[in-house]
């Protein structure tokens, strides 16, 4: 092909992403609409927050986990391995179903490119989706027996509440707010081993260190070990230490959350 084509079709499509591009201001940062869909006809949306004058978190602020449970696809284990390891080859992380990197400012135009590579590709779960209804998400379990929980006082669970520690922010998977407020909240955390329960044990750990000194240091925390026979002693034991009941679930084991669930906000709520 004629040089002189290709360098009009270069700036031609640089003028055509100029033009599709769209940003606006949100609070802390800005939010990025980029061209090019996703399968289920949507444009992503990247999130870039300030957090110093030369540190900067992108993110998709879990649309994509929405998105999908949305449609009927759950955070299973199984998957959120998927796109932990998917992330990570994509140079960024997944947690608390969030896909985010953080970055110097010469770095944010990798960062963005690479987050929305992540939230296009995590999409692709929808391809030949059948729902399996034998098989219930370990956060749709304990969201039910903590919401029918017979608690000695009137609550309200809510899911994905966001706290702000003295460093950083973070997410408890549930809460049970007590009414009248003559009780702590109880909150819970469900915690998976992945590839590193002891690192998986620090985060929890900086979570509780974090939360000391604010209005969150006094919620009573509640955290739920996933695959539990995939945890070390050493990870298990700075769980402990971080909260005020552990509940263990072992692979195959989700049924036992009936109990387990229950006797656990029994004891915190005496």
């Amino acid at each position: 092909m004629d040089p002189t084509n290709c360098n009009s079709i270069r700036e031609s499509l640089i003028g055509f992403f100029g033009k599709e591009i769209r940003v606006s201001d949100a609070q802390g940062g800005c939010v990025l609409v980029l061209p090019g869909k996703t399968i289920d006809d949507r444009y992503t949306a990247i999130f870039v927050d300030r957090k110093t004058p030369d540190y900067f978190v992108v993110h998709d602020a879990g649309k994509t986990t929405s998105e999908l449970y949305s449609q009927g696809i759950h955070m299973t284990e199984n998957r959120e391995e998927a796109f932990a390891n998917m992330a990570e080859r994509m140079g960024a992380v997944f947690a608390d179903g969030i896909f985010q990197i953080g970055c110097k400012e010469n770095e944010l135009e990798a960062a963005i490119l690479a987050v929305n590579q992540c939230a296009n590709l995590g999409m692709w779960n929808l391809l030949g989706h059948k729902p399996d209804l034998s098989e219930e998400p370990l956060l749709s379990r304990i969201e039910r027996w903590i919401t029918i929980w017979q608690a000695p006082y009137r609550h309200q669970v809510q899911a994905r509440v966001p706290v702000k520690g003295r460093r950083g922010n973070h997410v408890f998977d549930f809460v049970s707010f007590p009414a009248p407020e003559r009780k702590q909240p109880i909150a819970v955390k469900v915690l998976r081993p992945s590839d590193d329960s002891l690192r998986k044990a620090r985060e929890y750990g900086f979570l509780a260190y974090d939360i000391e000194k604010t209005t969150f240091e006094s919620w009573l925390r509640v955290a739920v070990l996933a695959k539990a026979d995939r945890w070390t002693r050493n990870a298990k034991q700075l769980v402990a230490a971080s909260s005020a009941s552990v509940i263990e679930v072992e692979v195959g084991d989700e049924g036992s959350l009936e109990s387990k669930i229950p006797n656990a906000l029994e004891e915190l709520a005496g």
